[in-house]
């Protein structure tokens, strides 16, 4: 009758048990690498739309509510270089309340919901053909206050449009697209970044643009300004 387990069997016993339980540890240690991998990636791809959507959504913005104002002046509202792109929109169109004169330093306007403190303005007359840009200094109910006196008279019923400048360029040792907002400091928008390219078509008033990601991930697209008036 046997009584045990010999030194032989026991040592065959834990041979293959710890033959099996590393067998389990590998396969768990490869499944949470894959995983990592995984979440790593979607992560990388939800950075990318998201990056690819604010392009989007910034370029066709471009010259909204400027329209009639780049249709008989020569603004700025769209600029670039190879890796980056500032563009100019219009928040709101409002109209001056009062007749306002060169060397003036406040305007009163009929409606205020995008005027703030810091916020920079367009201000034109179609009729006089006159246009200058400006600062808000301070907001004081519907009398804006501003920076400097204004270089143009302007009659009532004057355009005032209240502007957002974006900002969006690739830095390249830090390899970081980075996006600015009016005055603001750039802030990242996706990281890991090898190439940024931007191209401007101006007969087709179309920009192609060009985003990859780790020298792997590329996405390409076409878009059409068409709030941009020339």
């Amino acid at each position: 009758m046997n009584s045990g387990f010999s030194v032989l069997e026991l040592l065959i016993v834990l041979a293959i048990s710890f033959t099996i339980f590393g067998m389990v540890i590998s396969n768990i240690s490869e499944g949470i690498t894959v995983s990592k991998k995984i979440t790593t990636r979607q992560h990388l791809l939800e950075s990318l739309f998201f990056t690819v959507d604010t392009i989007k959504d910034d370029l066709t913005k471009c010259g909204m509510r400027l329209q009639e104002a780049a249709s008989i002046f020569n603004l700025e509202l769209f600029s670039h270089t190879q890796s980056g792109f500032k563009i100019i929109y219009g928040l709101a169109s409002e109209e001056m309340d009062r007749n306002s004169y060169e060397g003036d330093k406040t305007i009163e306007v009929t409606g205020k919901d995008f005027v703030k403190k810091g916020k920079r303005i367009l201000i034109y007359d179609v009729v006089s053909r006159q246009f200058e840009y400006s600062r808000i200094r301070k907001v004081d109910g519907y009398l804006l206050h501003l920076e400097t006196g204004l270089k143009n008279d302007h009659l009532k019923h004057s355009v005032v449009v209240p502007l957002k400048e974006i900002e969006m360029k690739l830095y390249k040792k830090e390899k970081v697209l980075k996006r600015k907002i009016d005055k603001g400091y750039f802030q990242p928008v996706i990281e890991g970044v090898t190439d940024f390219y931007i191209s401007f078509f101006e007969d087709s008033n179309s920009v192609l643009y060009r985003l990859e990601i780790n020298n792997k991930e590329q996405v390409r697209g076409y878009i059409f300004l068409s709030n941009r008036v020339e």
